[in-house]
């Protein structure tokens, strides 16, 4: 006997397993591959580009100007490159033109699409906003009073992700664009605001920081490892490809887990044959590795076809992580270690699930394996319920499900995930809506915040004065000090334990600070000033609730004591109307409306990747599904044959057998929500940490009841494919079946 003439003639009598295992393979795969090809891509595109454009090592502002003299002098004894970068700010019909001086040195843009400008009435824009607000080359844009000809667009590579000030918690190509025209037009709107970019060239940065603070006394210094608007092109890219790696393989080794379980028991369900192929002289080793044979095809089937499909659709799957960044022209192409992962390790999972599950048959008797009695569990179950009087389809469903805890088991992990994936998906969007319905109330009642390039005196302006100061913590992120009189009627001064700040000099974390801080009230936090480098001990009083901004709540007159300024002084002012400010003074103006869209853009932005992860959740109910159930009928086939003996029809067999599961499916679905809600929990925590937004794990009951449906449908739909099997059991079957 050759066992190799087995492999066709197994393979077309089991089609519907290997096409339904390599369907679920592959499907789970394409998680893995959309996360990892896109982290890769946007990362390979970003080093690239901030090399080419010459990105910024930091930017920083003084009270003092620095002369073309100062800064020669400071890059050639420090081996640094310094430039001046001039902007102005200017609202036309709620929109935020940031118009640019060109640099030369630093911080470079490129044409991406049409040229540049060339005379004074032209104007190139940023390519984000462009193509948010379908503005086509040649057309007509409006600036303040004036109106020019869109020539080009251009990327920067300190705004390849497009905030309006740095810590903003999204991109905004809704309202606010970059833009630059000719220098001279530039001139024509004033000197405009300043600060200055710099590159240390491999030089130590602290010996200049320092010099830049006793000469000409630093306001904001901002390193580009602090600026969102760079790193987020690098964060979002380690979060993709640690997902893939870390994250997503949790679905695809789920479905491995489950299609080794169901060789397993196609492997148990030929014991027959294997104690024939025993007492016929084969060899331990030969007959291991022909059923080793028959578990590669799945896992050989799937990772080849996901590897293929990945990598033809490998640019879409890329520029589906792009969502959050102006348009990048990246590469994205399968990664050979990739192709070889996927292929290798289900086929290498498959192939042991097999050898193990042969390897125990072999150690049986062979006249047990002969005569398929290795189960002595099967026995027992006869008893089960046998003295009591319910009815046939009760007795039966029991036993089935007892009886068989591996087969139970498949069932149940197919429906699991099915409903884990959808809900995961909907569970995001509900999350995020959610805490934008939270954005007003947490971050105060103001409309309008003016962050101020120098320092003023509160009594100048009919408005909230507060104080402001970047800090870092000990890992260099970020973090702001807020100094506010207490009775500010625009801040939120609710703490999580339920009391109001009304006064004192009590220390104050956000609610996501405190998080990322792993702080609590009585915990004493370390922050260090970023222009003095000097360090600070603070003692928690408390814990504010705002997931929205990463802020420290002081007394002004404490901060002004730390900054060492007149408590009378102010950089920032809060009001619920606009302010009328010199624009030379304004260096950011957030409007908590502009906040709300950022966060709207998200969701928006999300909604694609989310909604294809559900449609992969729906794909994975149904192969699994039907894996398990056509296993489930495959086993049964002398009990099916038997009934069709004593007389039942095919409609009341597929009753018996096949709804013996059905009490599995609202077990998975139950199961998989409290799931999905520490998921999703785990996964915000992570992403707070990049853009300093706390985004609470929240799931609806519409979106409990919508995955439920759909996993339902899956289901059921598995179930009615399997039908026909029922039909296809011959009344012959229980004459051969002596296991029962």
């Amino acid at each position: 006997m050759t066992l190799n003439k087995r492999y066709f003639r197994s393979i077309r009598e089991n089609l519907s397993f290997y096409i339904s295992a390599g369907v679920l393979t592959i499907a789970t795969l394409f998680l893995f591959y959309m996360m990892n090809i896109a982290g890769r891509s946007i990362s390979d595109f970003g080093k690239k580009f901030f090399d080419e454009q010459q990105i910024e090592d930091a930017n920083f502002t003084t009270y003092l100007p620095i002369s073309e003299d100062d800064m020669s002098d400071l890059e050639r004894e420090y081996g640094v490159t310094i430039e001046v970068q001039r902007y102005h700010n200017i609202e036309t019909d709620g929109v935020t033109t940031r118009l640019f001086q060109r640099t030369h040195e630093i911080d470079k843009y490129k044409i991406t699409v049409g040229r540049d400008v060339e005379n004074n009435h032209e104007i190139i824009i940023s390519e984000g906003f462009a193509v948010e607000n379908q503005i086509e080359l040649s057309d007509m844009l409006k600036i303040g009073q004036k109106e020019y000809t869109v020539v080009g667009y251009f990327q920067r590579p300190d705004y390849l992700y497009m905030l309006v000030n740095e810590n903003d918690a999204y991109k905004n190509i809704t309202t606010f664009y970059l833009a630059y025209t000719t220098d001279e037009e530039f001139d024509s709107y004033g000197k405009g605001n300043v600060q200055y970019l710099i590159r240390y060239n491999g030089n130590d940065d602290e010996a200049i920081r320092k010099v830049l603070n006793e000469k000409f006394i630093l306001r904001t210094y901002l390193s580009s490892k602090d600026n969102a608007r760079i790193t987020m092109v690098d964060v979002q890219a380690e979060l993709f490809v640690t997902l893939s790696y870390v994250l997503l393989p949790f679905m695809p080794l789920i479905a491995v887990a489950l299609v080794s379980i169901i060789i397993s028991r196609k492997v148990k369900s030929e014991q027959k044959l294997i104690g024939t192929l025993t007492a016929l002289g084969y060899s331990k080793r030969k007959i291991l590795w022909h059923y080793a044979g028959f578990a590669m095809i799945p896992g050989i089937l799937g990772g080849v076809v996901s590897v293929l499909f990945a990598s033809i659709f490998a640019q879409w799957f890329g520029e589906l992580g792009l969502q959050d960044y102006e348009p990048m022209r990246i590469v994205c192409q399968m990664q050979p270690f990739d192709a070889i992962i996927g292929i290798f390790v289900p086929t290498l999972l498959y192939i042991i699930a097999a050898m193990l599950s042969v390897n125990r048959l072999l150690k049986k008797d062979t006249v047990l394996l002969l005569n398929s009695n290795v189960d002595a569990d099967r026995k027992k179950m006869r008893k089960v319920l046998a003295e009591k009087k319910i009815s046939f389809r009760i007795k039966f469903a029991v036993r089935s499900l007892l009886g068989n805890p591996a087969r139970t088991f498949v069932v149940f992990l197919g429906i699991f995930m099915g409903s884990y994936i959808a809900l995961l998906g909907f569970g995001f969007i509900d999350a995020m809506a959610h805490s934008m319905d939270n954005v007003s109330g947490e971050m105060g009642t103001f409309e309008y915040e003016y962050v101020l390039n120098t320092l003023v005196d509160e009594s100048q302006y009919d408005a909230e004065p507060a104080l402001i100061a970047q800090m870092e913590d000990a890992d260099g992120k970020f973090i702001t000090l807020m100094g506010v009189d207490w009775s500010n009627p625009y801040i939120n001064k609710t703490c999580t334990d339920g009391h109001e700040i009304t006064e004192g000099n009590g220390i104050y974390l956000s609610s996501v600070a405190a998080m990322l801080f792993d702080a609590k009230a009585g915990d004493t936090i370390s922050i260090f000033d970023p222009i003095s480098l000097n360090e600070y001990n603070l003692k928690i009083d408390g814990i504010v609730q705002n997931d929205m901004q990463r802020l420290i709540y002081v007394n002004r007159s404490y901060a002004a004591s730390l900054i060492g300024i007149d408590e009378k002084m102010c950089n920032m002012l809060m009001s619920d109307q606009p302010v009328t400010i010199d624009a030379s003074y304004v260096a950011q103006e957030v409007k908590k409306a502009d906040f709300e869209n950022q966060v709207q853009t998200m969701i928006n932005q999300m909604d694609i990747m989310l909604y294809f992860v559900i449609v992969l959740g729906v794909i994975i109910c149904v192969a699994s599904v039907y894996v398990a159930v056509n296993m489930l009928v495959t086993e049964m086939r002398g009990n099916i044959s038997m009934l069709k003996v004593l007389g039942y029809k095919d409609k009341q067999i597929n009753k018996i057998v096949l709804r013996v599961n059905h009490i599995i499916l609202p077990i998975g679905i139950l199961i998989s929500i409290p799931l999905v809600y520490l998921s999703c929990g785990g996964f915000f925590k992570i992403l707070a940490d990049y853009v300093g937004m706390m985004i609470k794990p929240y799931i609806s009951f519409k979106s409990v009841i919508y995955a439920a449906v759909l996993t339902g449908i899956s289901y059921f739909g598995s179930v009615f494919l399997v039908k026909r099997k029922v039909s296809k059991v011959n009344m012959v079957e229980s004459l051969k079946d002596t296991r029962e």
